[in-house]
């Protein structure tokens, strides 16, 4: 009998509410459990919570306990988590607040396979559907009902950059593909809270730890690209995962700029925030040495502008055009 692929789950989550939600999930929903194998980096002022103890596939989760006080944002994070990688043979890459479709693990791993026919190194990535919670505490999917839409990120044309400034915004918009048969599009930016490769990755791309939370997929895009992998954003109804998205402009006890743990902490989130723009203007500059967290050959950024149509090389103070 061959032996069953294995997947290494990254998983970062800081004070997260709905983390018993998503492990139970992670394991109940997949196909073959037993190879699912997950890293659990948890920032929270309980750890090693009793759940945790009892739970049954506690020997497949590689458990980092951190006290919320001493985080340093999910970049910093999720390395640690980049760090308990076992050698298995995919990567799978989530936010602590997802719910998953059954045979999750399956149809992932069947659309990377058809994916490498074409390409060596491909990377299935975008923004997820989300899901939210009803009156009765229940989570629902916000569409039940999937479409044939790609999801595919792009750049968001209100996003500005700058001489000074690389970190840009970036958004969903669906498409349809113009063959019937197609399932995904090829693209170059990730989506963090979901991206799906081979497990390599961890190693090829590790983690930025210096930066916080901007920026950080512009980095990994970029160094994806320079190591030659390819994005793929798949259609709406080969997605099975949910994330709960966090309303905007609301102060929430999760975000990790909060003012009760801000005023804890000796180091201000805005330090964090701005070393980590100071890192990823250095990225997109030719010339700057960030070690194994940079990209080898400045050839690789101009390939890379070519891509996503993005003038990093350029950039002046001016807002960034949409594509549409």
């Amino acid at each position: 009998m061959p032996k069953l692929p294995t997947i290494y789950v990254s998983v970062a989550a800081y004070r997260e509410p709905h983390l018993y939600l998503t492990i139970h999930q992670l394991f109940a929903k997949a196909a073959h459990p037993q190879r699912i194998h997950v890293g659990l980096v948890d920032q929270s002022e309980q750890l090693n919570p009793a759940w945790l103890g009892q739970f049954p596939a506690r020997k497949n989760i590689n458990y980092v306990g951190l006290s919320p006080v001493d985080s340093r944002g999910v970049s910093w994070a999720r390395s640690i988590a980049f760090s308990l990688y076992n050698d298995q043979d995919y990567l799978l890459q989530i936010d602590s607040h997802t719910l998953f479709d059954q045979g999750w693990d399956e149809l992932l791993i069947q659309q990377l396979l058809r994916l490498q026919a074409t390409h060596p190194k491909p990377l299935i990535s975008t923004y997820p559907p989300g899901f939210r919670f009803d009156g009765q505490g229940r989570a629902v999917a916000d569409e039940p009902a999937k479409s044939d839409e790609i999801f595919f990120i792009e750049r968001d044309p209100g996003s500005v950059l700058t001489a000074e400034r690389a970190v840009l915004q970036f958004r969903v918009v669906r498409k349809r593909a113009e063959q019937p048969n197609t399932t995904h599009l090829p693209g170059f930016h990730v989506g963090a809270c979901f991206l799906f490769t081979t497990g390599d990755f961890t190693q090829q791309v590790p983690y930025d730890p210096y930066l916080y939370f901007r920026g950080e997929e512009q980095s990994l895009s970029l160094r994806a690209h320079a190591k030659g992998y390819q994005v793929f954003h798949p259609r709406h109804n080969l997605i099975p995962l949910y994330h709960l998205y966090k309303e905007g402009g609301k102060v929430v006890e999760g975000q990790h700029w909060h003012p009760d743990m801000e005023a804890k902490r000796h180091t201000a989130f805005g330090w964090l925030q701005q070393r980590s723009n100071e890192r990823t203007h250095a990225l997109f500059t030719p010339g700057a040495d960030l070690g194994v967290y940079g990209i080898d050959n400045p050839a690789h950024l101009e390939s890379f502008c070519k891509l996503s149509g993005i003038d990093y090389l350029g950039r002046t103070a001016v807002p960034v055009k949409s594509d549409q």
